[in-house]
């Protein structure tokens, strides 16, 4: 593939007046002398993800094509405007070692192209569970406590994913270590917020209020994580959590206690993620 053919798919002449085409210009020439793409892995309607290689080292990336129609958001960094999914990516990472790694990033016309490390051997966590069902309370632990972790490091450094679910997650099959990706929804952490992410993973209030505090949604998300590892199912319904109570019956009652409090309908009564974390 040349490395025009990143911009298949988008209006490569659209002029936009944010543009900077001198930036353009030196970012595409920059790309060319550092980076190969190989083939495209997915695409949707926020990104089109390729593989490719590291021309100084012959490492494989990962490269992320992100339209400017879908970035709702402008973050200054290095004394350039970029999306705010690249910024919360790099800072992220600067806080969190389980998250993927972000490695340079470029401006294009209709564009940004963000190149990733390339993790080996891994799949995302809705494919692990969807092969494997309902995993064991040893191995749903390991793998939510990474989690959990992972997002209170982040919360340290003003950051709130905002998207937190099984298909933003990626796992090695072999040692169960887990990855952050994704950061499209991001934001920093503040004390009330208007919903971002996957609807089926937000708290009922977000439906009722119109709003959500960021602890509150990175919770509940969290919760519906832990509730997938432990039953393998998901369902929110009518602003509750449909419960698979056959599946239920697997977990201990110290297990379906706490969803019992994970779940409750008041905001106030919920368990935080710091009370979470000491629980498990």
């Amino acid at each position: 593939m040349s490395q025009h053919s990143i911009e298949s798919g988008y209006t490569s002449e659209e002029e936009c007046s944010f543009n900077n085409l001198e930036i353009i210009a030196a970012d595409a020439k920059r790309f060319a002398k550092s980076f190969s793409i190989e083939e495209e892995i997915i695409k949707s309607a926020n990104g089109i993800v390729y593989s490719g290689f590291d021309l100084s080292t012959g490492e494989a990336v990962i490269v992320k094509q992100i339209p400017k129609t879908s970035v709702s958001e402008y973050i200054a960094m290095d004394g350039r405007q970029i999306p705010s999914e690249i910024y919360f990516q790099f800072k992220a990472a600067e806080a969190c070692e389980a998250v993927v790694q972000p490695i340079d990033f470029f401006e294009r016309k209709s564009s940004f192209v963000l190149v990733m490390e390339k993790i080996e051997n891994v799949t995302d966590l809705y494919e692990f569970v969807r092969q494997h069902g309902a995993l064991s309370a040893e191995a749903a632990l390991f793998i939510f406590k990474q989690v959990i972790d992972a997002v209170q490091e982040m919360k340290s450094s003003g950051i709130s994913h905002r998207d937190i679910k099984d298909e933003n997650i990626l796992i090695d099959p072999e040692t169960l270590q887990v990855f952050i990706i994704d950061f499209g929804c991001a934001s920093k952490t503040s004390s009330c917020s208007k919903p971002r992410g996957t609807p089926d993973y937000w708290t009922p209030e977000i439906y009722t209020t119109g709003s959500s505090s960021t602890e509150s949604a990175d919770c509940w998300a969290l919760s519906a994580l832990l509730y997938i590892l432990l039953t393998g199912t998901w369902k929110f319904e009518n602003l509750k959590v449909i419960r698979n109570f056959s599946q239920e019956k697997h977990l201990s009652p110290e297990f379906r206690s706490l969803f019992d409090r994970l779940f409750h309908p008041c905001p106030s009564k919920r368990l935080s993620i710091s009370c979470l974390a000491k629980l498990l």
